[in-house]
């Protein structure tokens, strides 16, 4: 048990070092879109619990240990593809699909069942590459719906 205890924190606080390396501005631009799909994403995680699609494990009390996979790796993953890839859709688009293949089929699924996170129960791999793909599309929506508002505010 200390041993996940300490790999759930690494996992919440190692990607968080490198958003420094993104820039204030970067940060501050893209982190509402960041917001918004890990909120959704838990939305997702708890609907998709309830009709098990997939099962998480306990992690640290009170959270699930998909909260520490959430808003650690994903939410700082998004943020980095949205500073690499924004205003370029097709190369949003490719580097999104790219990135859930290789963690889908190339086994990144499988790490994150033998390290108890949390696996898929009535979901195939392509299903939940496709949920991944539409969270994709969301995050990138969300973001040129944001950055709209803010121009049609200038005006």
């Amino acid at each position: 048990m200390k041993n996940s205890k300490l790999f759930y924190t690494a996992l919440l606080i190692l990607p968080w070092l490198t958003v420094p390396l993104l820039g204030r501005n970067s940060f501050k631009k893209y982190l509402p879109a960041a917001i918004f799909i890990c909120t959704f994403t838990k939305a997702i995680d708890i609907f998709g619990e309830n009709k098990k699609w997939w099962r998480f494990y306990k992690g640290i009390p009170p959270f699930d240990s998909m909260n520490f996979f959430n808003f650690g790796p994903y939410f700082v993953t998004s943020l980095w593809m949205l500073k690499m890839t924004y205003g370029k859709f097709p190369l949003y688009l490719i580097s999104n699909m790219i990135l859930h293949i290789c963690f889908i089929y190339l086994g990144g699924i499988n790490l994150v069942k033998r390290y108890k996170i949390f696996s898929l129960v009535k979901l195939t791999k392509f299903q939940y590459f496709a949920i991944d793909l539409l969270r994709g599309l969301l995050l990138y929506s969300f973001q040129n719906i944001n950055d709209f508002s803010h121009i049609k505010k200038r005006y």
